[in-house]
């Protein structure tokens, strides 16, 4: 079983490149008789490129440098660690007032518990000081 697939002969090959007779003989003229005939100018005119075309790479470079500066600015500035550094002391002092406000709650709560409990244990005697059934 021949798994490779038959190439064409050399002979074969050529015929496929092979240009008709005489064809690069005429074929500047034909080519030239195709074109439009129109005269050559001594000195085109080039066309100048306006102002905000030859300036706007500089513009937007200067624009990148000026936000660049502004984001530095505003991440990186004094003013703002100062800033960061008053509302921790600040947050630091509020939480310690609603610790202090929700223990004293807390701590009320259990004794109005407590004291609801041996009013109500009869002969039992005193409540219990385990706490995890009611919370």
């Amino acid at each position: 079983m021949d798994k490779q697939t038959k190439l064409p002969t050399p002979e074969e090959s050529r015929q496929h490149y092979s240009v008709p007779e005489g064809y690069f003989d005429r074929l500047e003229e034909r080519i030239l008789a195709r074109l439009p005939e129109t005269p050559q100018e001594d000195n085109p005119e080039h066309a100048r490129p306006s102002l905000w075309i030859r300036v706007r790479p500089i513009v937007y470079l200067a624009a990148v440098f000026v936000s660049m500066n502004l984001i530095f600015r505003t991440f990186f500035s004094p003013a703002h660690k100062e800033g960061t550094q008053r509302v921790a002391t600040t947050t630091a002092e509020v939480q310690d007032e609603d610790y202090s406000a929700y223990y004293a709650e807390y701590g009320g709560q259990v004794a109005a518990y407590d004291a609801d409990k041996s009013l109500f244990l009869g002969e039992a005697g005193f409540a219990s000081t385990s706490y995890s059934s009611y919370y």
